[in-house]
């Protein structure tokens, strides 16, 4: 029975009809209490369905409890952790990600139950829910994936954007102080002009007035154009670097798949999998599969000898 659950649960291939249809009512449990807690914010829409909006609340927090609990059960099904304790299994994977963002979803339920908090803003930490939606679409893990290779990058953008910051509100303080005492009173409250420049935003609350503050505010506006341009082509570097890794993990898995000669139904579901795992779509895994079969049943071959070369030559 839990190994069942645990291919309902964590969608293992082949799907199963049941699976898909917990996997459709989870989303649309998620969905439908992201939309309350934004509908909910509007007072006299609250006021006349309160009670549907607190039903609805208890239902998913029973639903979220009872799916938490049942993947930490199932945990120790996982191929991945078959040679681990089954307890060492469950403390891991209580410290993973997702299900850090599961606990998230409902933690905020049972403190209200524990402290005595303001339910009002208790309650908009249901909109972390949405994060759950992350086990359902691969592009919320491929972008997770960039983040977490690309994060030392990132980081050094994030600490020079910082210290350009501290320094343009330093100079902006210097500079525009003795005009405007009230506006750039400290460094910290000149940070607020800093940050809008920086960021190409410039709501235009806080001018520089000075000849030399115009001149500096200048020079800080075209910094801010590249610093904004900088973690943007981070990621789409990432972005780009993470589909060729997908294609080429997928390729070669497929070249493993068809050295065996025909391919069994074991060996489909093992790519369907690695389809889903890898955030490809099934038109570009089908191009992948008819291209391997294509070089399987034509080689490429030295253009000099004639002898077929490896595919990692192709």
């Amino acid at each position: 029975m839990r190994m069942r659950l645990f291919r309902m649960l964590e969608n293992a291939q082949p799907p199963t009809p049941l699976g898909r249809a917990v996997d459709v009512f989870l989303i649309a449990l998620i969905s439908l209490n992201v939309v309350a807690a934004i509908v909910e914010t509007v007072g006299s829409v609250y006021a006349q369905f309160g009670l549907h909006f607190d039903i609805l609340e208890t239902v998913s927090i029973v639903v979220f409890t009872v799916e938490y609990l049942a993947r930490i059960w199932v945990c120790v099904d996982d191929p991945a952790a078959q040679n681990r304790a089954p307890l060492r299994t469950r403390l891991r994977y209580m410290v993973s990600p997702l299900a850090l963002i599961d606990l998230i979803a409902i933690a905020p339920a049972y403190l209200a139950f524990l402290f005595a908090v303001d339910l009002r803003w208790l309650r908009l930490f249901r909109l972390l829910r949405l994060f759950k939606l992350t086990r359902y679409w691969s592009a919320l893990n491929l972008l997770y994936r960039v983040l977490r290779d690309e994060a030392q990058i990132i980081g050094a953008a994030l600490f020079l954007l910082c210290i350009i910051m501290v320094l343009a509100s330093g100079g902006m303080f210097v500079v525009e102080h003795r005009a405007q005492p009230e506006v750039f009173s400290s460094v910290p409250a000149a940070m607020w002009w800093t940050v809008s420049t920086l960021t190409t935003v410039g709501y235009g609350d806080v001018v520089p007035v000075t000849t030399l503050g115009k001149i500096l505010g200048g020079f800080i506006s075209l910094i801010g154009i590249g610093m904004v341009a900088f973690p943007a082509g981070i990621l789409a570097a990432g972005f780009a670097e993470q589909i060729r890794r997908s294609r080429r993990l997928y390729r070669e898995r497929v070249d493993e798949a068809m050295a065996e000669g025909r391919v069994s139904e074991d060996t489909a579901a093992a790519l369907e999998e690695a389809r889903t795992e890898l955030g490809l779509s099934e038109d570009i895994a089908s191009d992948i599969v008819r291209s391997e079969a294509a070089k399987k049943e034509d080689p490429e071959r030295c253009p000099h000898c004639g002898a077929v070369l490896p595919s990692d030559q192709v």
